[in-house]
C-alpha cells in the first residue's frame, strides 16, 4: 500500500506573517481535490497533513482509506524556536490537546509517546522554519518515531541528511510530496505491505516501509511558483468582481497587480534559493558530524 504521508489544503494555517500580510494561503487545493489526485496517482491511501489543523482532514474522514494529520508547529518555549513535527493517525481529541502543548515541545514531546502517536521530524535538513542546529535536533532524537527523509520538496542532498540521520538513530523512515499544489500529489510517498490503514500504520511503526518517488528540482519549485501564484490570482480577481466595492477586495485586488512582477522575482530567485538551502544542508551536516564527534570523545574521556 502507499501513501503520500505530507500534503497540505487550503485549510493548511499561515506559518509566518508575510502569508497574511499578502493574503496567500498556503495551498488551494480542496481535501477532496486533494484525495480524488491522490487515488489518480495510486495512493492505496490518504493522509492531509495540514499546518495546526485536522479540518481538512476531517472532511474526507468519511472515507475507509483517509488517515488524519497534521503538520505540528512546535516551539522551542525558551528560544521561540520553531520546528515541524508530522503526526499521523490521531484523534479529535489528541489534536485539541496537541494544540494546546505545541508552544512548548518539552511538555509536547512527552504527550505524544505517552499517547503513542507516530511522530516525525519534518524536513529537517531544510532552513524553511529557521535555522535549525546539532542541538535542536539531537534534543528531539529521542521522542522520534520517523524522520522524513524523502521530501519531495526537498533537494536530494537534503534527503539524504535525513536518510543518515534515521539511520543512525534507528528511526522509522517517512515519504511525502510536502505539495501545497495539486500537481505534485502522490509523486513523493511511503509503501509498506499491508492490507488496511491499521497494518499500514503497524508496518510504519516497526520500520518495514519503504520511502520512493521524487525529489525537488528548479523546475519543480518554479512550477510550484507559477501554481501558486496562479490561484493567488484568480482568488484575487474573483473576489474583486464578487464584490468591487469591498475595501479587503480591493486591496487584495491591488495585492493582485504588485503581485505580478513579484512572482517574476521569484522566478528568478528560485536557483538562489536552492543554492541557499544546499549550503544550509551542508552547514548542518558538519554540526552533525561535529556535535556526534564530540559525543564520542566525552564516552572514551569517561571510560
Amino acid at each position: 500500500m502507499r501513501l503520500d504521508a505530507h500534503a497540505h489544503t487550503t485549510f493548511s494555517k499561515p506559518v509566518s506573517d508575510y502569508y497574511v500580510r499578502w493574503s496567500l494561503k498556503e495551498s488551494y487545493s480542496s481535501p477532496q481535490d486533494v484525495y480524488r489526485r491522490a487515488k489518480a496517482n495510486e495512493m492505496d491511501l490518504v493522509a492531509v497533513t495540514d499546518h495546526d489543523t485536522i479540518d481538512g482532514a476531517l472532511e474526507i474522514a468519511h472515507h475507509d482509506d483517509v488517515i488524519i494529520g497534521c503538520e505540528v508547529t512546535a516551539f522551542f518555549a525558551d528560544e521561540g524556536f520553531p520546528v515541524h513535527l508530522g503526526i499521523l493517525d490521531i484523534t479529535e481529541d489528541q489534536h485539541r490537546e496537541i494544540q494546546r502543548l505545541r508552544h512548548n515541545v518539552r511538555e509536547l514531546m512527552p504527550y505524544l509517546k505517552y499517547q503513542g502517536i507516530f511522530t516525525t521530524l519534518n524536513h529537517v535538513a531544510s532552513s524553511v522554519t529557521g535555522p535549525i542546529t546539532a542541538n535542536h535536533i539531537l534534543s528531539l532524537m529521542p521522542w522520534m518515531d520517523g524522520i522524513e527523509t524523502l521530501n519531495g520538496a526537498l533537494l536530494p542532498s537534503q534527503n539524504r541528511t535525513a536518510t543518515a540521520l534515521a539511520e543512525a538513530y534507528g528511526k522509522s523512515r517517512v515519504g511525502g510530496s510536502d505539495s501545497h499544489t495539486l500537481s505534485r500529489i502522490g509523486r513523493t510517498y511511503l509503501e509498506a505491505e499491508a492490507t488496511d490503514r491499521a497494518s499500514f500504520m503497524d508496518a510504519v511503526r516497526n520500520r518495514r516501509a519503504r520511502v520512493g518517488g521524487d525529489h525537488c528540482s528548479c523546475f519543480t519549485l518554479w512550477s510550484d511558483i507559477v501554481r501558486i501564484s496562479a490561484c493567488f490570482f484568480r482568488d484575487g480577481i474573483t473576489r474583486f468582481l464578487r464584490d468591487p466595492f469591498d475595501t479587503r477586495n480591493q486591496k487584495l485586488a491591488l495585492m493582485v497587480l504588485l503581485g505580478i512582477p513579484l512572482m517574476a522575482l521569484a522566478l528568478v530567485g528560485a536557483p538562489v534559493y536552492l543554492m541557499m538551502e544546499e549550503r544550509f544542508n551542508h552547514s548542518l551536516l558538519f554540526d552533525l558530524v561535529a556535535k556526534q564527534r564530540s559525543s564520542a570523545f566525552e564516552l572514551a574521556g569517561n571510560q
